[in-house]
């Protein structure tokens, strides 16, 4: 689909939307104006569903301090689904009757490190190259990323698979 299409989709949407602000402790007016931000961000500036939001939760925590984060989170997602860009949760995956999760690029350079610094009964392994262990497990982490791995995991119990 045609990016500019898309943008002019959503900022229609959101102008149309203007007048459905949802009860809740988020000042319309800030509302008004985090929907503009998102507008303005997908239409103008061409950025990103992600960074239109990043920036409309900025203004909103910016604008009522006082609000948890949690309840400007929600009016971002409320905005969102109001312009028809929020997407589902989607169903969780399970695999041999365990649920499974994504993790973060973070969690799998940390895990990737630690099984180049220590052996399979967590000895440290005499190499000395702690800090390149981390660089090594993040270069490895934003290869898999490049080629279109998705990675997911178990919730961690006390057994051992190997």
């Amino acid at each position: 689909m045609d990016p500019a299409f898309l943008a002019l989709a959503v900022r229609t949407k959101l102008e149309h939307a203007v007048g459905m602000d949802a009860p809740g402790p988020v000042d319309p007016e800030v509302r008004r104006r985090m929907r503009e931000v998102v507008t303005s961000a997908i239409g103008t500036r061409r950025r990103s569903l992600g960074e239109a939001a990043a920036e409309a939760r900025g203004l909103g925590r910016g604008m009522q301090p006082a609000l948890p984060a949690s309840v400007i989170d929600a009016a971002v997602v409320d905005i969102l689904r109001e312009a028809g860009a929020h997407l589902a949760a989607e169903e969780p995956v399970e695999h041999e009757g365990e649920p499974l999760r994504p993790v973060t690029p973070e969690e799998v350079a940390d895990s990737l490190a630690y099984a180049m610094r220590f052996n399979d009964r967590g000895k440290a392994r005499r190499t000395g190259h702690e800090y390149t262990a981390q660089v090594a497990a993040g270069e490895l982490v934003n290869q898999l990323l490049r080629s279109g791995y998705v990675i997911l995991r178990r919730p961690v119990s006390g057994r051992t698979w190997g």
